[in-house]
């Protein structure tokens, strides 16, 4: 399952297969030769207090995997550090308390101030903020068992961001599966059979060495 803003929405992206959630599936059905059911659980501008209402417990609750991306409309929206600190600890521990098995992954604040999009000094200032947002999101998924991250390795080249300048292109889509692969903990033993689906199939609205950064995995 994938939650949260426009990343996880497939934004700019062609289709949701080629979003981080149709390569993650295609990536897990290949490594453990099985079928694998994948939901996009995810809307353009949603904040970390607002992601959790996009999906029900019932649907979390036979979840292997859960992919969250949070956080870049919390620091956009000016939203204080201290206030991100409580809501996507919420996030967290509703995901974590709905879904017992899964592993939850966490995409980490990127680079902002890299970001074709944002001229300077408006660069410069989102960079910071974003640092102190990832700092806070990075100490929520340490203190929690079945967490991890995947953040940024440093400045992102052109041909990873859509148009915008400021949405993934499916280039950094496939990195952000590879870099979750690369350090996915053994999930419970699969159906056997290679095949990868999502349960309704509808258009969506990178360098792996770049992000292939981990950290959490519970402490």
């Amino acid at each position: 399952m994938t939650l949260g803003d426009s990343v996880t929405a497939g934004y700019a992206v062609s289709h949701h297969r080629a979003s981080v959630a149709g390569q993650l599936a295609l990536r897990l059905s290949q490594r453990y030769t099985a079928t694998v059911d994948w939901t996009v659980c995810a809307r353009t501008g949603s904040t970390a207090a607002e992601a959790i209402s996009l999906v029900s417990a019932n649907a979390l609750v036979d979840a292997d995997l859960v992919f969250v991306s949070a956080g870049v409309n919390d620091l956009k929206n000016m939203h204080s550090v201290s206030r991100f600190r409580r809501d996507f600890a919420d996030l967290l521990d509703a995901i974590l308390s709905a879904t017992p098995r899964a592993q939850v992954c966490w995409l980490g604040i990127p680079p902002l101030e890299y970001f074709p999009a944002f001229p300077r000094p408006l660069a410069d200032v989102l960079g910071w903020r974003g640092r102190a947002f990832d700092a806070v999101g990075l100490a929520a998924v340490e203190t929690r068992e079945r967490t991890f991250r995947i953040q940024s390795g440093g400045p992102l080249a052109a041909e990873m961001f859509g148009p915008d300048g400021f949405h993934p292109s499916e280039i950094l889509h496939a990195a952000f599966a590879d870099a979750v692969m690369a350090v996915l903990p053994g999930l419970r033993t699969p159906r056997r059979e290679a095949t990868a689906r999502r349960t309704t199939d509808r258009p969506a609205d990178a360098d792996p060495s770049t992000w292939g950064r981990a950290a959490g995995m519970g402490r």
